[in-house]
């Protein structure tokens, strides 16, 4: 039975596509009113962060006497600004960075326990051409956009580099040894083929209006990467 977390996260990547394409069906198209005079512009719907596969609210609070940094509660990521010139999309694009070298180096030696396979080390890079890769020297290559995956997606991207220690091509040993430790690996390459847009597609977010006050003392939420 496929599993049904890439299959949820394929509805709501589409219906985030059809806002985009579509506004003026969904509601979200501009409006005058949406900016004033010096002001920043309202938060789009696309002001979102893609990560394990889900679209999350990405909310800004301009807070001058507290350290800029990003704090994810399980729904939204909150971005801690000190002034409005600060740049929250690379805030939280260095959070995805951090959380794919926590991660990524922790599932590859995981999987290579129970694949039974050695690796030299884990590299982490902001390939735009390769999702990863699998050296002759035995190094693993990652995007830190995987993170931005399905975990099930991201785990068979990890099976995958690791069964090329044994397999060094992709042949029909190498899928069967594939199939073994992910058995909807097929069901995986299809949402990397049709959402490879939007995990290549750099973070960009914009001041949330409501939370842009000189003044504001906001308590940061306690840290929550992993939904209940």
């Amino acid at each position: 039975m496929a599993d049904t977390q890439s299959v949820v996260s394929d509805v709501k990547l589409f219906l985030e596509r059809l806002k985009k394409e579509m506004p003026e069906i969904f509601g979200t198209a501009e409006t005058p009113s949406a900016q004033t005079d010096g002001a920043a512009p309202a938060a789009s719907p696309a002001n979102k962060v893609l990560y394990n596969g889900d679209l999350f609210e990405a909310r800004t609070y301009i807070t001058p006497d507290q350290e800029e940094g990003v704090a994810f509660d399980g729904t939204v990521f909150h971005v801690y600004l000190q002034s409005k010139d600060s740049n929250p999309s690379a805030l939280v694009t260095q959070w995805l960075r951090d959380k794919a070298a926590e991660v990524l180096p922790q599932k590859t030696k995981e999987w290579a326990e129970k694949i039974g396979v050695e690796y030299n080390r884990v590299v982490l890079k902001d390939q735009r051409t390769l999702w990863a890769s699998c050296s002759s020297q035995k190094n693993i290559n990652y995007s830190y956009r995987i993170v931005k995956m399905p975990t099930v997606v991201q785990d068979y991207l990890v099976i995958h580099e690791l069964c090329h220690l044994k397999f060094m091509n992709h042949g029909e040993e190498y899928w069967n040894l594939v199939g073994q430790f992910s058995p909807d690996y097929k069901l995986h390459r299809r949402w990397l083929n049709e959402h490879k847009d939007a995990v290549f597609e750099d973070i960009n977010i914009a001041l949330t209006p409501d939370n842009t006050q000189e003044e504001t003392t906001v308590d940061k939420p306690q840290e929550n990467s992993e939904r209940p």
